[in-house]
């Protein structure tokens, strides 16, 4: 088996192989992936398909890499990554890639194969989406002492906000922080209409649950963890983007609190 790998990384040019592996650390931080997990795959990599002097640099939203390649230098790769949330399946398949790479099992046409293949993975279906938007929404107002109505309000909020997000945000805004604030409006709205009828008792359990949906914990937690690792850079990155989600999200519930207070004569 490994002679056979070995055959195809010679087979293989040394600037195609120095895409793969660039490819690579792109495909695993652009799924959400961690920071070090994608510089520390690259490298692997590049030691199995054999790069001399390889060099990365990872960021939360850049790559930046160099390869020695017939004994001159190659000019560097440098890669833009968005910010994009963790799609855990494709991590999962692309740290089983990368061991198997690691360990001389994968040569450079499997690694192409297999990156293809992961880079079209099925994910969650809309609909499952929604309904675990649904799901915990409801399970955050009852944690925070909401009572059952408060709770079932709190799903429908959820799910009604999900299906803002996936469906109609988009087509208003393609911008990120403006899909924010219009989908906590949207939600804020939602959760005083739902009170207002009947369904939920207490609005501030009912909106607590449904915006938690909303809150960037996952970006506030690996900034944090950026910032333990000394990778301040990353770190910042990551915060600033924590801290203007949250702040579009305020922006935008209150906008709505304040026009319902508006046309319901100053009432909640």
């Amino acid at each position: 088996m490994k002679e056979i790998v070995r055959a195809s990384i010679e087979d293989c040019s040394q600037i195609e192989r120095f895409r793969l592996v660039t490819r690579l650390g792109n495909a695993i931080l652009s799924n959400g992936g961690e920071v070090f997990r994608a510089e520390q795959a690259m490298e692997y990599a590049a030691r199995a398909l054999r790069l001399e002097a390889f060099n990365a640099y990872v960021i939360a939203n850049g790559i930046f890499s160099n390869v020695v390649i017939d004994g001159r230098f190659y000019s560097s790769r440098i890669c833009y990554v968005p910010l994009a949330p963790t799609i855990l399946c494709r991590v999962d398949a692309l740290n089983d890639l990368s061991r198997k790479i690691a360990a001389g099992k994968c040569g450079p046409y499997e690694m192409r194969m297999r990156l293809e293949q992961i880079e079209h993975m099925k994910v969650l279906e809309n609909r499952g989406k929604v309904l675990a938007a649904g799901i915990g929404s409801a399970g955050f107002c009852y944690l925070f002492q909401g009572s059952l109505r408060d709770t079932a309000a709190a799903f429908v909020a959820g799910v009604l906000l999900y299906l803002f997000l996936l469906y109609a945000a988009p087509r208003f805004s393609s911008s990120r922080m403006m899909q924010t604030i219009m989908t906590s409006s949207v939600l804020a709205l939602c959760c005083c209409l739902l009170c207002w009828i009947g369904l939920g008792e207490s609005l501030d359990h009912v909106m607590i649950g449904a915006v938690f949906t909303l809150a960037p914990g996952v970006p506030l937690t690996n900034s944090i963890r950026n910032f333990l690792e000394n990778d301040y850079l990353s770190g910042l990155i990551r915060f600033v983007d924590a801290f203007l989600t949250a702040g579009c999200i305020a922006i935008g519930v209150g906008v709505a609190l304040r026009f319902w207070m508006f046309a319901m004569g100053g009432m909640l």
